[in-house]
């Protein structure tokens, strides 16, 4: 492969600003798509919690407005003029005079009307704009066939029935020019006998002003059946001019509203959708966002920011030049510290290989050295067990021979020692099986308790802890099995155990005790190993676990509780830690628990 041609110091300065230059390019071309997107997102967002709580304001008005219309409804029905008219036509002159204080009183109601039980108009007052004076009507009508008498008719006495947003029918035919109205009404009960119904008309075009007063917000309100009653400024007619919302809204039909809280919002076209409840009715509004409106910064402020960007972008360009004159200096030096980089890698290979080695070499005799120690061990402990038995046959071999020479060895006498002096050499010989056993590198997993693992750890080191007068105390509230190889878990708890007894020996504790809990707790077992040698320094538990990391200074390999790590997380999949209590340092192992 041929080499590459060297960088010459004029083409890496031009190089260098355009770099600059194009970077600038992309910045600004970044800076520009970054933020159309964080306007609209931001317009999304400001769209959603502003219209929402626009619509809950506005239904809370329209809730306040029914609730005195409400009352105003019931507070004519219960009066002692109206009454005393319904259980006597005659007494019409009192009732009319109510009739008209009411009208006096509320300037946006349209007719004030009791109708008798057949649905003929009895008492009448209307008006003909809002705020216009009100006057009776000279002609009554059959109104028996209009919905909100026969709904009216229907309800027990006290109950309210709202009607939908329509227009003033006189007569069977629509008054021109249209004029929206709300009706509720109360049917009338007499002693107990149905009497009429009681209907207030009032000008819904200050229910829909309510809803279109809006600075910010477009209003469409349109039926149950998706038919625009207002929008735009403009009244429809389902019957003489029909439009629906889906016409006018990017609205899909089967997202129309069907019950009282429904709500359809598409942030991303400023859209808004809710169906209120207005009495025993529902009213269907749409919002939509008016033109021209915005709810966060103008674009256009962001896109003069993006001017002067792209100015700052075209004066950097000169810029750009001067900036990479120090730089040229900077080019001089690491030419010449190529040259020896590439020398320096050349050789780089060849030292790490042979660090490598050096480090491996290192491994295996720190290895050998921990075998070594464990084989020492080992040996300490056998002398350990052995030191009585040898010690029991020395004194029958002498009681042997201080017999024979006083002629008291009889051949009962004899076989009797000699039974006592190979019980000794048996003990012994099972002592050397134990630890070779124990030893024995394992490849076979197998079910196996705790307990099990940790006597047999007790056959290895007992005579020495109670040599020493140390008390192992073993809890477990009920038997805990494992799945593995038992001898790998039976070399944790040695070097525990182990670490415990020289910690106790080293400090002399007058009361030695080591005490092992084993706990199965939902999910895991817990294994608790605590000494009461008074803890690990402190400076030291970060480092416990690390390999060839030992508190015991020359004695210690610093392997035994990298061992105990490496164990418990490679092969039983759990985890150990340590902490220092009042009394001293407590080990705990979490291993999963296998169902």
């Amino acid at each position: 492969m041929p080499e590459p041609r060297p960088l010459s110091r004029r083409r890496f300065s031009t190089i260098l600003a355009l770099s600059f230059f194009v970077y600038g390019i992309v910045l600004m071309l970044s800076f520009y798509f970054f933020t159309h997107w964080l306007i609209d997102k931001k317009e999304r967002e400001k769209f959603r919690s502003e219209v929402t709580l626009e619509a809950a304001n506005k239904e809370r008005f329209l809730n306040l407005y029914l609730d005195d219309l409400s009352r105003s409804l019931l507070a004519i029905a219960h009066n002692p003029y109206f009454v005393g008219y319904v259980a006597n036509p005659r007494t019409h002159n009192a009732a009319e005079f109510l009739f008209l204080t009411i009208m006096l009183e509320h300037n946006d109601y349209m007719q004030l009307r009791y109708l008798g039980p057949d649905g003929q108009e009895r008492l009448r007052f209307d008006r003909d704009r809002p705020e216009g004076y009100p006057y009776k009507a000279a002609k009554l009508q059959d109104k028996s066939g209009r919905y909100y008498f026969r709904e009216s008719a229907k309800l027990p006495e006290g109950a309210i029935h709202t009607s939908k947003i329509d227009y003033n029918i006189e007569h069977g035919r629509v008054v021109r020019p249209i004029v929206p109205v709300f009706r509720l009404s109360t049917p009338i009960y007499f002693h107990g006998k149905f009497q009429g119904v009681l209907t207030i008309n009032t000008f819904a075009k200050k229910i829909i002003q309510l809803f279109g007063s809006s600075p910010v917000f477009q209003t469409t309100i349109f039926d149950r059946d998706g038919y625009i009653v207002y929008a735009g400024g403009k009244f429809y007619d389902r019957d003489f001019r029909p439009l629906k919302v889906t016409e006018l809204l990017p609205l899909p039909a089967d997202r129309l509203p069907r019950k009282a809280g429904d709500e359809y919002l598409r942030a991303d076209r400023r859209l808004y959708v809710k169906a209120m409840p207005m009495g025993t009715r529902l009213l269907y509004v749409a919002y939509t966002l008016r033109p021209g409106t915005a709810l966060t910064l103008e674009r256009a402020d962001y896109q003069a920011a993006g001017f002067m960007l792209l100015l700052m972008i075209l004066l950097a360009l000169p810029l750009s030049w001067l900036l990479t004159r120090p730089t040229e200096r900077m080019f001089e030096l690491v030419a010449r510290q190529r040259q020896e980089l590439e020398e320096f890698a050349h050789t780089l290979e060849t030292r790490v290989r042979e660090k490598t080695l050096e480090n491996a070499r290192k491994d295996r005799l720190l290895i050998h050295q921990a075998r070594l120690a464990e084989l020492g061990e080992m040996i300490g402990n056998i002398a350990h067990q052995w030191r009585h038995p040898l010690t029991r046959l020395s004194l029958i071999l002498q009681n042997i021979k201080a017999l024979g020479r006083t002629g008291r060895l009889d051949d009962k006498r004899l076989e009797s020692m000699l039974s006592g002096a190979k019980e000794q050499i048996f003990f012994m010989s099972e002592t050397i099986d134990t630890f070779r056993n124990f030893y024995k590198p394992a490849t076979d997993t197998e079910d196996f308790t705790v307990r099990k693992a940790y006597e047999k750890v007790l056959e290895i080191v007992g005579y020495d802890l109670r040599h020493k007068n140390i008390v192992v105390d073993y809890r477990e509230e009920a038997p805990v099995e494992l799945h593995g190889m038992q001898n790998q878990f039976a070399q944790i708890f040695l070097n525990l155990i182990l670490n415990a007894r020289d910690a106790l020996t080293e400090r002399h504790v007058s009361d030695p005790r080591i005490r092992i809990d084993v706990r199965r707790e939902e999910e895991m077992i817990r294994i608790r190993v605590c000494d009461n040698a008074g803890g690990i320094p402190p400076e030291h538990l970060e480092k416990i676990f690390e390999p060839y990391f030992s508190t015991k200074a020359e004695q210690g390999t610093g392997i035994g509780l990298y061992m105990v790590k490496t164990i418990i997380e490679e092969k039983f999949g759990g985890s150990v830690t340590v902490e220092n209590k009042k009394e001293g340092a407590v080990f705990t192992l979490f291993l999963p628990y296998d169902h």
